[in-house]
């Protein structure tokens, strides 16, 4: 079988149209999914909470390092002592478990420790107290 130069010409054309129109394709293709950028964006309200939250951590790893307490953290005791209705003060295990005991109003009297509950309820208190100290501090 003979195969004349102009069916060659002809099909190297036609082989080349379709790669020119493939490549074009595929170029679209990449163009479009190479200009969508991924963004994200955090509000201002979002970006305190971050701060906020890392702030309180702090403050609670400190609570359970049992390092010497600063104004804020006594603040925070404070606030704590007055929502339960007696002195409080915390201290932290060997696990750097937090619990609470109850200070005597007069110095001559006992600490009272309370119980697993009472710890535990107080501990998400000192939470919520922690965040909003310090949410009051940042404005």
């Amino acid at each position: 079988m003979i195969i004349s130069n102009f069916h060659v010409q002809h099909i190297l054309k036609a082989y080349s149209q379709q790669l020119s129109v493939r490549s074009r394709v595929s170029k679209d293709k990449l163009g479009k999914s190479a200009n969508q950028n991924d963004e994200v964006t955090f509000s201002q309200e979002g970006k305190k909470m971050a701060v906020v939250n890392k702030i309180s951590q702090g403050i609670m790893n400190q609570f359970e390092n049992g390092s010497e307490r600063n104004e804020t953290s006594r603040e925070i005791l404070d606030r704590l002592s007055q929502e339960y209705g007696r002195p409080l003060d915390v201290v932290s295990d060997e696990n750097q478990n937090l619990s609470f005991k109850v200070l005597g109003e007069n110095e001559g009297e006992t600490e009272q420790s309370l119980s697993p509950s009472e710890n535990e309820a107080l501990k998400k208190r000192l939470i919520d107290i922690t965040k909003t100290v310090v949410n009051d501090h940042l404005i």
